[in-house]
């Protein structure tokens, strides 16, 4: 299939723009400093420039953060618009979504897209230097070939329909027309990709630098490889792929690493997973995309967020994200309703100044040195990654456990809800909550999946794949239309039955691509 007349055109005008930037403008915090004057064959003629051109690609990601939140959970039924909201959001809050909308542009995508692409199509080049073993080739190419895989995946999740650009660019104008793929032909080719890409070496970033937070920045291909594999319905390959990632994939010696251990005191689960010491959690993260104030670098999620005099204040939690967590009973059995109290109140929300803010992103004035990191995965992702995998394949009871107690085959689990001190999901309670479902444990257990989701992962942008996904799998629309709705059920009734009645249609879960920038 070919891409429109209108689409090519743009295409072929983002592309010729993007093969004029040089591979290597990355900022220092991921770039060390080098010579910028240089011919392009000589970019990637030796080890350190390959190496360089890596990092650049990674940095690459840094512009993606605040979209994949926006878009991730403004969409869905966690995050509002403030009374300081502009149109594009509001957009964005309505599902009224127009072509030029910055936070649905595809444009950033495709600049790490074009950047992996040329470092491909180059990385023989880097042969002439002796410390470039054909092995480390190998591993190079998987690395890249797993940055485009991922970022081709968060396209396919939000546009109908993707161009597929797998070469390097230089040369193939004018003229040149990508194939076009939707979501289902996108996914054999990504589990084609990450199948290939995790039979080969791994980089080792650890070397360079002394900041932990590298030892965090990659894009683990295990839990990519888990993920794919779950959302093609290769269940069983799922499990098996996720939970060799929990075991094996954590950089750091303590064997707790990955496994969701327990947390102590209130504050300590925000601490795990945002370590203000140095930006990233070694007990939780797996791979993440950071941010250095010292390099001038930010993921302005805290002009969003933030009520205070300097920031914009424009998307705050929706009353439904807020109910979640207040709803929660701790494990002592007491039968007070005292909430979520280490993921709620003052670990991703709170209340400042009479106004509900998102508080998981608030770093303090002391944090000098990093941002807050955006996580791509971590260990609670890859928990109940797997606990959906182990329902999907007909253990329902194990992947319960993953939720509350214990993670199968997982030494120190003491699963989701326990390690943060709440009542556990019994199946008999799920019977008695939805009693028509109460012959479908597979179905209950996805009704609990999907709140534990949303408490844990509110405000990363992951919450509108989750519904879709959830949705989807099920053939059954309301999973995510009546829960988007549900956030203005009781201040706007008209617009909850628009949103209702709009979703209730899979035809609109998806964009249409738009033009890409000409310039």
């Amino acid at each position: 299939m070919k891409t429109s007349n209108n689409l090519n055109s743009g295409l072929r005008g983002l592309f010729t723009a993007l093969l004029c930037v040089s591979m290597f403008s990355c900022s220092d915090f991921f770039n060390p400093e080098q010579d910028l004057i240089q011919e392009k064959d000589e970019h990637y003629n030796s080890l350190d420039k390959v190496r360089r051109a890596t990092v650049g690609a990674y940095a690459g990601l840094q512009p993606l953060v605040e979209s994949l939140i926006v878009m991730g959970d403004l969409r869905a039924d966690l995050l509002v618009t403030t009374q300081n909201y502009d149109a594009d959001l509001l957009e964005i809050d309505k599902h009224e979504i127009s072509a030029n909308n910055p936070y649905a542009s595809p444009d950033p995508f495709y600049d790490v897209i074009l950047d992996c692409n040329d470092i491909l199509a180059n990385l023989e080049k880097s042969a002439v230097d002796p410390k470039m073993t054909e092995l480390k080739i190998e591993a190079y190419e998987a690395e890249i070939r797993t940055i485009r895989a991922w970022v081709y995946l968060q396209l396919a999740q939000t546009f109908k329909e993707v161009p597929m650009v797998k070469e390097s660019l230089d040369g193939h104008f004018p003229g040149y027309e990508p194939r076009v793929y939707d979501f289902s032909t996108m996914l054999n080719w990504l589990v084609k990709e990450l199948e290939w890409a995790n039979e080969k070496s791994r980089l080792d970033w650890t070397a360079l630098d002394e900041n932990p937070v590298w030892k965090k920045v990659y894009i683990n291909r295990k839990a990519l490889l888990g993920e794919l594999y779950l959302l093609t319905g290769n269940f069983n390959a799922s499990v098996d792929v996720l939970k060799d990632c929990i075991l094996n994939d954590g950089n750091d010696a303590d064997e707790d690493v990955l496994k969701c251990a327990p947390v102590s005191g209130t504050s300590a689960w925000k601490r795990s997973w945002f370590k203000i010491k140095d930006g990233v959690s070694g007990f939780e993260h797996l791979s993440v995309i950071p941010f250095a104030k010292d390099q001038r670098q930010t993921n302005r999620l805290m002009n969003l967020f933030s009520n205070d005099k300097i920031h914009r204040y424009v998307l705050k939690p929706s009353r439904v994200a807020v109910a979640k967590w207040e709803a929660q009973e701790l494990k002592d059995g007491s039968g007070i309703l005292e909430g979520d109290l280490y993921r709620g109140q003052l670990a991703s929300y709170a209340v400042m100044d009479k106004d509900t803010i998102v508080y998981k992103y608030q770093v303090g004035k002391s944090v000098n040195q990093n941002d807050a990191v955006h996580t791509i995965y971590r260990a609670a992702d890859l928990h109940l990654l797997l606990a959906e995998a182990l329902n999907q394949s007909g253990q329902s009871e194990d992947a319960l456990k993953v939720i509350n107690e214990k993670t199968v085959g997982v030494k120190e689990s003491v699963g989701i809800r326990g390690r943060v001190g709440l009542k556990p999901v019994r199946m008999v309670d799920l019977k008695d909550q939805n009693p028509a479902l109460a012959s479908d444990e597979k179905a209950l257990v996805e009704l609990a999946l999907l709140e534990e989701r949303a408490m844990e992962f509110a405000f990363e942008g992951r919450r509108w794949n989750t519904l879709v996904r959830f949705a989807d799998r099920a053939g059954a629309p309301l999973i995510l239309a009546e829960r988007v709705a549900s956030k203005y059920k009781q201040n706007d009734p008209q617009l909850y039955a628009r949103l209702k009645e709009k979703l209730s249609s899979q035809d609109n879960w998806k964009l249409v691509m738009p033009e890409l920038k000409k310039d």
